[in-house]
């Protein structure tokens, strides 16, 4: 068998109800997973916006200038997914600012059924996204809230059992009212659950006062890495972690993104939104979608070369695309990932002056 059927077939065994449906890929998150532009209404005629509808009947916090249907990370990945000949069904439940409780709960602004999204189908893959600082103590978040919920979107996911609880039971400080959660009719105890880690923000970095001030970006970086390590650990439902966030940091380590991007250097580029330095630029989407591809479907991202079609589409040159895939196979690879290696995957005509295939 051929190493791209070895792939494929890898991929089909992670969650197979039948070799002849789709996978049923679902991303719950916020802004950090629908980004900003470019990619923000990237590829959208290809993935489900589970929120299009609300956004239109309750468009209370809305932002003019983000208008839906978004597409982002999960619209990139569709597009790898397409390229690498792979079927699959995407959709996404996202807020901005959302949290993983606010998503179970329903109490993120604008009175969205986030739940409802959740439970509207069997699910093969469920990404959880939490907000950029909901893991972290020190960065304003609650851990314990943040942990707490993601075994409880686990149990609602695979079991899908109703229950009644209270927050104070589960984590210091949590409320003392009753909460309610519905059955899910739709639960599948094999859908693989992936905890999507996000990156250190330089804007909590850099400016005088913030909250990891005068610190490297290698500080909130390895907060968010323990604090998501911790939760799959603690959470038997949870089947790994996307690194993510650890991709921005070995990008600006091996010298390919700006390190601090309000003094940017001659060479490389922002994985940052220039606007607020927190969000993902174009290449922060494309490295974030390389990544999720990588950890989802066991392909390993560099086997697209520089022909591969959504970097281009999002204005990123032949060689940053190179190096953004070469960034996510080696993390992926460190942090214990088995990959297979497709060669020339989505290789096209030769790009001048670049290897087409990053070989």
């Amino acid at each position: 068998m051929s190493k791209r059927l070895l792939a494929l077939f890898a991929f089909a065994c992670i969650a197979v109800p039948s070799l002849a449906q789709p996978q049923k890929i679902l991303f719950v998150g916020n802004s950090f997973t629908y980004t900003r532009p470019p990619a923000l209404n990237y590829n959208t005629e290809n993935v489900v916006d589970m929120n299009l509808e609300n956004s239109i009947t309750k468009p209370l916090g809305n932002d003019p200038a983000l208008p839906q249907p978004w597409g982002g990370v999960p619209g990139v990945f569709k597009a790898l997914a397409d390229q690498a000949g792979l079927e699959v069904d995407v959709r996404h439940s996202l807020r901005g600012g959302a949290t993983l409780r606010g998503h179970l709960l329903n109490t993120n602004p604008a009175g969205w059924d986030l739940r409802a999204n959740i439970a509207a189908d069997r699910w093969d893959v469920v990404v959880l996204q939490g907000n950029s600082t909901e893991a972290v103590n020190r960065a304003g978040g609650d851990f314990g809230q943040f942990n707490a919920y993601v075994g409880l979107l686990t149990r609602f996911i695979q079991v899908g059992d109703a229950r009644t609880y209270r927050e104070s039971q589960l984590y210091p400080g949590g409320s003392n009212a009753l909460r309610t959660l519905p059955a899910n009719p739709n639960a599948n105890p094999t859908a693989s659950i992936y905890l999507y880690q996000t990156w250190a923000r330089p804007d909590l970095t850099y400016p005088a006062g913030s909250p990891y001030a005068g610190e490297p970006l290698e500080t909130m970086t390895a907060d968010l890495q323990s604090a998501y390590a911790q939760a799959a650990t603690t959470h038997s439902g949870i089947a790994g972690v996307v690194p993510v966030g650890q991709a921005f940091m070995r990008a600006v380590q091996e010298g390919v993104a700006f390190r601090d991007p309000y003094t940017p250097e001659k060479k490389g580029f922002d994985l940052w939104w220039h606007e607020d330095q927190f969000h993902p630029s174009g290449h922060g989407a494309y490295l974030s979608a390389l990544v999720m591809f990588g950890a989802i479907t066991r392909i390993d991202p560099a086997s697209f070369g520089a022909s591969e079609r959504a970097a281009r589409a999002l204005g990123i040159p032949a060689l940053h695309a190179l190096q953004l895939q070469t960034v996510a196979s080696k993390q992926l690879r460190e942090s214990g990932s088995v990959l297979d290696r497709v060669p020339c995957l989505a290789a096209g005509q030769a790009v001048r002056g670049v290897q087409q295939c990053g070989r």
